[in-house]
């Protein structure tokens, strides 16, 4: 009985030693595909993160319009030139002052402001673009596809 074991053992180890360099090849076919899946996990969750930022940050500055707002003779609203930049820089920096961008490549031609009777309307359209690749390149089976969008980020409150 001791010598079947000793023989089971000895066809294991020579089995083993047969299928060692298959781990190798198997982690290089499923590497590739394990990359794709993290790197496009990681896009996702800071497209998301920007996204998010973008909606905070358009929501804040139009409550701040909404409160700086004045109503005319004629119940139009006005808004001075003045409070047209601190809402740009709160929609751009987070803040009435110049600093640090929330988003990067964030325009002042990205954010736009309508008033339509008591309501204003504020919309930023921000160019969004991955970090790793601009283009999925197709191998030469097509035309390459661009993977850049825009984030379109639409407010409206009443003025105060």
């Amino acid at each position: 009985m001791i010598t079947i074991k000793n023989k089971i053992t000895a066809a294991s180890i020579t089995n083993k030693s047969k299928q060692q360099g298959f781990a190798a090849i198997e982690f290089t076919l499923v590497l590739p595909f394990l990359l794709l899946l993290i790197f496009a996990s990681a896009e996702f969750g800071r497209l998301m993160l920007q996204y998010n930022t973008l909606n905070k940050s358009v929501r804040d500055a139009s409550r701040y319009l909404t409160a700086k707002a004045k109503t005319g003779t004629n119940d139009e609203i006005s808004i001075s030139g003045v409070t047209w930049d601190e809402v740009k820089n709160l929609i751009r920096y987070g803040q009435h002052a110049n600093a640090n961008l929330l988003l990067p490549n964030l325009n002042d031609d990205d954010i736009s402001f309508s008033i339509s009777g008591d309501f204003i309307t504020i919309t930023v359209t921000y160019d969004w673009q991955p970090i790793f690749s601009d283009t999925f390149f197709t191998f030469g089976l097509g035309d390459d596809i661009d993977l850049s969008f825009p984030l379109i980020s639409t407010y409206t409150m009443r003025a105060l």
